[in-house]
């Protein structure tokens, strides 16, 4: 795969500028990774762990492991959500662990699916408004996008939580959907360093998925990410939220 410099001032990559992946001129290892923050986990090369039996969930949670491939974007990216929310990831594979202990690996349980999909296409939209959310529950589009746009970077914003994400972001397309949590926010997010609303939206998050929301068919709302402001240079015209192929009306 080919290394990216020039990505991590673009929207929505820049969400990640703070952890300091503009200084590799090429892939980063392990061991680079793991000096980017302080984990309680460490980042340890896949091709290490060739003769492991546990599942990959269960080598994160008794070993403190993240297996990763190297050279590998969605790894990459991967590596980045735990560093931006290391409470949830925990949370999350601690969850994946209570209904693996319980149920087995396989089949996987209905919120073992849900965990996966938030993990993979997630995105955590934060607000101290709930209109947009609510209007974004309902698919009224260009309310939301348009004649709201206003509110996009002060009363809501969408950070991507989703490793999966922002590997398809790298090529993005037409059709391009996350799913979003909606998670208020305390004043102090808006005017708070990246660093600093990470550890914010982090810890909320985390108090939020101790409820055990992913527990519930539903939760998972759908969110085209192309239309988000600032993320698509097309989305600049309200027309773009005409097409009813990419923005579905409710049914």
């Amino acid at each position: 795969m080919q290394w990216f410099s020039h990505i991590w001032s673009l929207s929505p990559f820049n969400q990640l500028a703070h952890l300091g992946f503009e200084q590799f001129k090429n892939w980063p290892d392990c061991e680079d990774l793991n000096r980017l923050a302080p984990l309680s986990k460490r980042f340890v090369a896949q091709d290490e762990l060739n003769d492991e039996t546990d599942y990959y969930e269960q080598i994160i949670f008794k070993q403190h492991l993240i297996p990763t491939r190297l050279a590998n974007w969605h790894d990459l990216f991967n590596a980045a959500i735990w560093l931006n929310f290391p409470l949830s990831k925990a949370e999350l594979n601690h969850q994946h662990i209570e209904d693996i202990n319980q149920y087995g690996l396989h089949p996987r349980t209905p919120r073992r699916n849900r965990i996966t999909h938030f993990d993979e296409c997630g995105v955590v939209l934060v607000y101290r408004d709930e209109l947009i959310p609510q209007l974004l529950r309902e698919h009224q589009w260009h309310k939301a996008f348009v004649q709201h746009r206003d509110q996009w970077g002060s009363k809501v914003d969408a950070l991507i939580f989703g490793h999966a994400n922002y590997e398809m972001l790298l090529q993005p397309y037409i059709g391009l959907t996350g799913k979003f949590l909606a998670l208020p926010v305390q004043d102090e997010f808006w005017h708070a360093c990246p660093t600093q609303k990470y550890r914010l939206v982090d810890q909320a998050l985390l108090d939020y998925l101790r409820t055990n929301p992913l527990a519930d068919k539903g939760r998972l709302s759908p969110l085209p990410l192309l239309g988000i402001p600032g993320w698509w240079a097309e989305n600049e015209r309200s027309e773009f939220y005409q097409n009813k192929n990419y923005f579905m009306p409710k049914r």
